[in-house]
């Protein structure tokens, strides 16, 4: 029973941090659509296989993510979000503008959306958001940006 057990590393220069946390974004929606009931002896959900069968021949939108990450990966920046939330070595004002660059990625958020959302000005918002991105990979050395 000494069997090696082989640990998966993270790769962080795989993608940006705003490619990372808009493919966490596009896999948390393939969660969700994978998720309830599983109906066949494959366990696939057929309404996310149904979608993905009727969205072949259309053209991807400029917006659209497609998701290239694993399990693993996702949970890492899972885990980095989390981290990051929970620290306690960040000041109030800088966790705030770092939350808005994750929501704006995560969740595909346009600045527009934002505004309204978050009851901020346009000017705001964009500041924050670029203010966030730099603290991140300020704050993890391994995240690269663009």
């Amino acid at each position: 029973m000494n069997a090696a057990v082989k640990a998966e590393v993270m790769d962080w220069s795989k993608f940006t941090i705003e490619e990372w946390l808009k493919q966490y974004g596009a896999y948390i929606q393939i969660s969700r659509m994978k998720s309830g009931h599983e109906p066949d002896g494959l366990h696939v959900n057929q309404i996310y296989w149904l979608i993905l069968e009727n969205n072949k021949g259309a053209a991807p939108r400029k917006d659209q993510v497609i998701c290239q990450i694993s399990d693993f990966e996702a949970e890492q920046v899972r885990k980095l979000i989390v981290d990051f939330n929970k620290t306690t070595t960040v000041c109030a004002s800088a966790k705030v503008a770092v939350q808005l660059f994750i929501e704006k990625n995560v969740r595909g958020m346009s600045l527009s959306r934002m505004e309204r959302e978050f009851a901020l000005s346009r000017s705001s918002i964009n500041n924050m958001v670029y203010a966030g991105k730099f603290y991140l990979s300020g704050h993890d050395k391994r995240l690269k940006i663009e």
